[in-house]
């Protein structure tokens, strides 16, 4: 089992970290943790998967055991705190199919090449330019075969109040830069990604995703095909 650091940052989940699991069930219900669930049977023995804001790893034996003893999982998380809580999850048999990667620039290196990528409720608490950045390194690792199974808050109606709330909130504990949820059809849409699944949780307040790299985005100078 591998920890990297990629860079050094001031880890903004410092105070949360320990009851951030908490505090999501509290504001959110049962339904938020289970919603992480969805799609992963999209992940077959001996993938390779890259878990990218994988908080406190609450899924984490769960995609190691669907990648098979010939799959690996990237976590890539910017706490070390959460991190950390993400490891103690895992069993030592399995500890050597995990690369813990400690980052908040989305950098891999070139021979990585990802079966599936997993985003969970992390593009809302993204700058744009940041949304940016991950979809382009996301692109340098990919195939035409690649999933992105995507989760994360909509702007409902009858949720107005409490994801003001959350945005105020962790804007105000961690530093988070938006001011409202992204567009994130625009950036799926702007970097050749396809939505092939939809399943919607509390009405829509969050929804899951599958996407593929539409086949015309796909162009061998960016993208090594399998």
């Amino acid at each position: 089992m591998k920890i990297k650091n990629a860079i050094e940052f001031k880890d903004n989940y410092n105070l949360i970290a320990p009851i951030y699991d908490g505090l999501a069930t509290l504001f959110l219900g049962r339904k938020f943790h289970d919603s992480k669930w969805e799609f992963l049977d999209c992940i077959q023995p001996g993938d390779t998967v890259w878990l990218i804001g994988g908080g406190t790893g609450g899924n984490l034996p769960e995609i190691l055991k669907r990648c098979g003893k010939e799959g690996k999982v990237i976590f890539m998380e910017a706490s070390i705190k959460m991190l950390n809580k993400a490891r103690k999850r895992i069993h030592s048999h399995v500890k050597n199919q995990v690369e813990f990667v400690c980052a908040d620039d989305f950098k891999l290196s070139r021979k990585d090449k990802i079966d599936v990528v997993i985003t969970q409720f992390l593009l809302d608490v993204l700058a744009d330019d940041a949304i940016d950045a991950l979809f382009d390194k996301v692109r340098q690792n990919v195939s035409s075969n690649t999933c992105w199974l995507f989760l994360d808050f909509y702007p409902v109606k009858n949720k107005k109040w409490l994801i003001h709330l959350m945005i105020t909130s962790f804007s105000m504990l961690a530093g988070h830069p938006r001011k409202e949820l992204p567009d994130y059809d625009k950036f799926f849409k702007g970097w050749g990604w396809e939505e092939i699944k939809t399943t919607f949780f509390e009405k829509g307040f969050y929804r899951a995703k599958v996407y593929k790299l539409a086949p015309k985005s796909i162009k061998s100078d960016t993208i090594s095909l399998k």
